[in-house]
């Protein structure tokens, strides 16, 4: 492994093991997503202005890769080292015992590897989960061995994070060492300085990746298994969705990368997907076993006995806590890729990567010896660890996690509001406009709202373009639950002046194309098997229809016609189809613009102020009033026993 380590001069201790930190925290076969920690021993001066010994650990939830000094909580050493004389604490007991030694209370919860950083004798101590330093522990190779492999260390059995794990690694320091090896765990290294807790970090895990390396003997995962396409496949994607999704939904990732075809088309795959993740950590995303699926066909009885077996062995090991949902995270599709399920787009691929580096470790474990792991009780103990219940008993979501939902007409006035309200409520969207300005929208709906925002730059004319938009949502997120069917052109004119052309354009827009993308979006809902929303904007011009908008209001009729029959058969699915008719929206609204706002207030013979609060209220209807119907359309718990039905947002018709 490369040594990073370039600068040498710096303002202070937190700017050092700053930097420390983000040189692990960016090499990703030392951690993943939030694991590892570092440390430094300084002084601060506290509220009283005296000078105090103070151990800032990286806290809790912080990212390596990214942290700043913010990412440093406060312990006051006296306090960290009184602790030796404990000789048992429980992790209730030791999260509130750090909580009374912060220096700063309003700072987040320091890392629950705060005495075992404390306890070493060193000014900075690093930690990660290295790929090569699991390749070795997680075998059964004897400590000895593993000391003779990678140099002055001491090897400890594996023990869960805590107060125990500190008290053992105190226990076992010796000052001749370099680093201390936690089996199933990772790499400790400490200094004097970072450069030296670093150096030490990367010699060891070099030792460890050149043995690796003179016990390979090739490439292990051989293309044994006939490579299947994304084509073979597609149809059981939707099916796979909806039966993890049975307890809450999922976003699919879809990881058909050289390596992921590689594992799923290697034989010795299908055994490797019961020996558990690289490490004991990854439990709580991942589960123990992985799901192999080698019968597309049986995808929802393979999925089912795999959350029997789940459930079954929850019953045996885990006392006093709810049980976790009890579908796989992690599906290796035989002969295609894997397949990861999360409550978000970010959650699925992180499960991916934590995957795909798991069965680089395992690999190299059957290479090196013989693959060994913690039990499944421990697993077991791990994934319902008391201080992660706490915090997700802590964590609340909005009602749409785990949502898919399409917008078209994206770009700008409603259907924009209405992408923002999805995304704010944590559903995935995925934002559909002719107008290229999409995709910089999409952008900025994942920087505000830290939700996938997928865009297409889609003309609806066409049926070709429509087939592959959902082709793509598949095979990007798994499947839909939820389509605004919102795009809409506006061209005034009187029937005499209609031209067959205008007529066409604004059917084809309006009309055919909320048909099509139901229809497909139909297709998926019922091979979910879990339901679905389907709504149209139709604007009150259906049902007080005003003069010169023949083109308009008669698209507009067969699209609130063409809701009727996605309500009438979708109705046994569990698939709700229902119509909000929207008036005078103007805010943001392209259809409104180019004259043609004046042209329709003249044809009232209005102004445009009387014409845009022409209503019972006297107000403007905005874009968000038409979004917030919609947010309230798709709440199981508002619109839950609602379909096929009309409601008005317009400020009362005159």
């Amino acid at each position: 492994m490369q040594n990073k380590w370039a600068q040498t001069k710096f303002a202070n201790d937190i700017e050092e093991v700053v930097y420390g930190s983000r040189l692990i925290g960016n090499e990703p076969d030392l951690v993943l997503h939030g694991g590892g920690n570092t440390s430094v021993k300084t002084q601060e001066r506290d509220h009283t202005g005296k000078l105090k010994d103070v151990l800032r650990v990286k806290n809790s939830g912080s990212n390596l890769g990214t942290i700043d000094s913010r990412g440093f909580t406060g312990i006051r050493m006296e306090d960290a080292l009184a602790a030796v004389n404990i000789d048992h604490m429980t992790d209730e007991e030791m999260v509130d015992y750090l909580k009374r030694s912060m220096v700063n209370p309003s700072e987040p919860s320091p890392s629950v590897e705060t005495f075992l950083h404390a306890f070493l004798p060193y000014k900075f101590v690093f930690h990660s989960h290295a790929d090569a330093i699991l390749s070795i522990t997680n075998t059964d190779l004897s400590s000895e061995e593993i000391s003779n492999i990678l140099g002055k260390v001491v090897v400890l059995p594996y023990i869960p994070p805590g107060f125990k794990l500190a008290k053992e690694v105190l226990k076992n320091f010796r000052k001749d060492i370099d680093g201390i090896v936690l089996r199933k765990h990772g790499l400790l290294t400490f200094g004097d300085t970072g450069k030296e807790a670093y150096d030490r970090h990367i010699d060891i895990v070099t030792r460890a990746e050149k043995f690796i390396s003179s016990k390979r003997t090739g490439d292990f995962f051989k293309e044994e298994v006939p490579e299947v396409s994304f084509n073979d496949i597609e149809k059981y994607i939707p099916v796979i969705r909806g039966c993890v999704s049975k307890r809450k939904k999922k976003i699919l990732y879809i990881d058909t990368s050289e390596e992921a075809r590689k594992i799923a088309r290697t034989e010795r795959t299908r055994d490797m997907c019961g020996y558990g993740p690289a490490t004991p950590d990854m439990l709580i995303r991942t589960k123990y076993d992985f799901l192999y699926l080698d019968d597309l066909t049986r995808s929802d009885d393979l999925i089912e006995e795999y959350a029997s077996r789940y459930s079954e062995e929850y019953k045996r090991y885990v006392k006093g806590f709810e049980m976790h949902d009890p579908y796989p995270a992690v599906m290796v599709v035989r002969g295609f890729g894997i397949i990861t399920a999360g409550t978000s787009y970010r959650e699925a691929r992180i499960i991916d990567d934590l995957a795909i580096h798991s069965f680089r470790v395992n690999a190299n474990t059957e290479q090196i010896s013989k693959h060994e792991f913690i039990s499944k009780e421990e697993a077991y103990a791990m994934e319902y660890w008391p201080l992660e219940e706490a915090k997700l008993r802590k964590t609340t979501h909005k009602f749409l996690l785990g949502s898919i939902g399409l917008i078209t007409g994206a770009a700008s006035g409603i259907g924009l509001e209405a992408m923002k309200k999805l995304a704010e409520n944590e559903c995935t969207v995925v934002g559909c406009d002719i107008d290229p300005s999409i995709n910089e929208r999409c952008r900025e709906i994942e920087e505000q709202y830290g939700v996938r925002a997928l865009p297409f730059v889609v003309d609806l004319s066409s049926e070709d373009q429509i087939l592959n938009m959902f082709r793509e949502i598949v095979k990007n997120l798994g499947g839909i639950d939820i389509v605004f069917n919102n795009a809409g052109i506006l061209k005034s004119s009187k029937i005499i002046e209609t031209s067959v052309e205008d007529l066409d354009r604004h059917y084809a827009i309006i009309g055919r194309a909320s048909f099509i993308t139901s229809r497909e979006a139909m297709k998926i809902m019922i091979a979910q098997g879990i339901g679905g929303n389907i709504v149209f904007n139709i604007s009150k011009n259906l049902t007080h229809p005003g003069p010169e908008m023949v083109s308009y209001g008669s698209a507009k009729a067969f699209a609130a016609q063409v809701c009727h029959y996605v309500a009438k058969e979708g109705g046994r699915y569990g698939i709700r189809a229902n119509i909000i008719n929207p008036d005078k929206i103007f805010r943001g609204s392209k259809i409104w613009e180019n004259g043609v706002l004046e042209a329709r207030a003249k044809a009232k013979g209005q102004t445009v102020e009387e014409y845009v609060t022409g209503n019972l209220l006297r107000r403007e209807v905005l874009p968000s009033h038409v979004a917030n119907m919609l947010i309230a359309m798709v709440n199981e718990d508002i619109f839950g026993a609602t379909t096929d039905a009309m409601v008005p947002v317009d400020g009362g018709i005159l």
